[in-house]
């Protein structure tokens, strides 16, 4: 399909045009319309090929090449209601901007930032950083939504006075831009974009482009049928009906059509996320590689929020897709997969319900897992900044644990409080946050913890055997039972005030270096596996006596015992 514009503008070549009748993906298409693209002037009375001339043409003089174009014979006798064909390159065109419908993120033209409502002349170029989109809507009303660290230049925006025809046309350098295309007048061509590769064409049609880094132009059609054509065989087009794509090498090769991927599952979605990172698993689609989902605050995702890619996991086989930085609220997303040839596929649609703040607050008493007794329990967790009071639940861990809490208690101001006892059993509890104007954020996780009957109190171990005195150490023994652990304490003064020694051990007896003389006391107490500690035992006192000793350091014994010294 002819274009009027310099050859050097759109060196190589790759066209897809619109087919209007319906085809196989991978039969030849057919071109739609005249090998000059033409505008239709319907004859009223008093017209005449000089007058239409003046209104219409940019050299009003050549309306003769108007006759011959159609082979009028004597164009002063002209029907009422006959179809002139006029080409379009004789036609006089006016420049007619395209507009910025929105923004999102860093975009740019000429190097200053591009607001929404502002205008696009022909030559002018956007650029989107990292997390930059943009709207445009170019004068036959074609839909661009350009994505990302993309670049796209307007080339063509004209109307054509005096007729109801316009031009437009884009180059898009870089990066990726979803099109929905406005129909073309019978005669007339439609929407053109160009890319490295070449160009594309459409009659009106819903599709995407990539430009990609990697050197390869796709194109994902979503509604209508595509023709594409590669530089290397201008000649030949290939159709590509709605649910298939098709990809351009850096030579102009057309590979043949692939089924776009299906729409990947969201059942497994939540209806309702509670926390600031949203977290995203689509259901597995044979074939994806990864995925895409764009957030937006409208329907026809020209405000895009968020647009994230996730590659598949090789080990799990699946991507989690992760939002960040959303504000509460309610918003359009759709999901979709990507296969290994960088084609994405068709959309899945849900609503996300996001309810994170105000945040809960972190919890700290009891801990995860942990094993209370019976008795009056306590509760605690950090301060949030956001929290004007707080809401706690504490609920039995069974099938309906929080539909029926035993506690649900409200506008709690401090970050600690003491409940009644509790009965032995598990039990779960979590805690939100509340802002002074009532709006309560999500609760926390939920973590458990045992209570369990206060056990009677375990026996102190029996009085420690005298102990063994040796020459150079001294030895204690106790009794006690497998898994516990014991506390031993040595001191110089009944009330363990003067202490010698003490340590905890996981058996039932220790040795020591022999103290100097005197007289010393010592106790010890049992340690259960499931941390209750029991009661000291009675404090026993043993005596330490000098001895004389001999060369080696050993005592000199005397009548059965060591000979004492003063």
């Amino acid at each position: 399909m002819p274009r009027q514009v310099a050859p050097a503008t759109l060196p190589r070549a790759l066209g897809l045009a619109a087919l209007l009748a319906s085809v196989s993906p991978l039969a030849a298409a057919q071109p739609v319309a005249p090998p000059v693209p033409v505008h239709v002037h319907v004859m009223a009375p008093g017209d005449t090929l000089i007058g239409l001339g003046r209104r219409l043409l940019a050299e009003p003089a050549r309306w003769p090449e108007v006759a011959r174009f159609n082979q009028v014979r004597n164009d002063r006798r002209m029907p009422v209601g006959l179809a002139l064909q006029i080409p379009l390159h004789l036609l006089r065109t006016e420049p007619a901007p395209a507009a910025v419908l929105s923004v999102t993120g860093a975009v740019h033209s000429g190097g200053a930032a591009v607001s929404a409502g502002q205008v696009l002349q022909e030559g002018d170029r956007l650029d989107t950083g990292e997390q930059g989109l943009a709207t445009v809507r170019l004068v036959d009303g074609t839909l661009l939504r350009l994505r990302g660290q993309g670049r796209l230049q307007v080339d063509l925006s004209r109307r054509l006075p005096g007729t109801d025809g316009v031009r437009s046309g884009v180059q898009l350098q870089r990066g990726r831009v979803e099109i929905e295309a406005a129909p073309a007048r019978a005669g007339q061509p439609g929407f053109r974009i160009g890319t490295p590769q070449g160009v594309l064409g459409v009659r009106g049609t819903v599709f995407r482009v990539e430009a990609a880094a990697d050197g390869l132009t796709r194109g994902e059609v979503l509604e209508g049928t595509v023709g594409v054509s590669g530089h290397s065989s201008a000649a030949n087009e290939t159709a590509v009906a709605a649910g298939f794509g098709a990809v351009v090498d850096a030579t102009g090769a057309v590979a043949p059509p692939q089924p776009l991927l299906p729409a990947p599952g969201l059942d497994a979605v939540p209806a309702l996320h509670e926390r600031p990172l949203v977290r995203l698993v689509p259901a597995v689609v044979a074939g994806a590689v990864a995925y895409r989902v764009q957030v937006a605050s409208d329907e026809s995702f020209d405000v895009v929020l968020a647009d994230v890619r996730a590659v598949v996991d090789p080990a799990t086989g699946v991507a989690e897709l992760r939002i960040r930085d959303l504000p509460d609220g309610r918003y359009p997303l759709r999901v979709r997969a990507i296969a290994a040839n960088g084609l994405e596929g068709r959309d899945a649609r849900a609503t996300l319900a996001l309810k994170a703040r105000p945040e809960p607050p972190l919890p700290s008493e009891p801990r995860p897992g942990a094993e209370r007794v019976t008795g009056a329990s306590t509760f605690a967790w950090s301060a949030s900044s956001e929290a004007r009071s707080y809401r706690l639940q504490v609920a039995r861990a069974d099938d309906d644990e929080f539909a029926r809490p035993l506690h649900d208690m409200k506008g709690i101001e401090g970050a600690r409080v003491e409940l009644p006892a509790l009965p032995a059993g598990a039990y779960l509890w979590r805690v939100a946050s509340v802002r002074a104007d009532g709006d309560q954020g999500p609760f926390g996780d939920e973590h458990a913890f045992r209570v369990r009957e206060l056990p009677p109190a375990p026996a102190a171990p029996a009085a420690p055997a005298a102990p063994a005195v040796g020459d150079q150490t001294i030895r204690f023994f106790w009794g006690g039972q497998p898994g516990q652990r014991f506390d031993f304490q040595l001191a110089r003064d009944a009330a363990f005030e003067q202490i010698v020694d003490q340590r905890t051990l996981d058996r039932t007896d220790v040795e020591l270096p022999r103290p100097g003389s005197g007289r010393y006391h010592m106790r010890v107490r049992v340690r259960d596996s499931d941390g209750y500690v029991g009661p000291w035992s009675a404090t026993q006192h043993f005596d330490v006596v000098s001895c004389a000793r001999s060369g080696d350091g050993a005592c000199v014994s005397s009548g059965g015992g060591p000979l004492q010294t003063h």
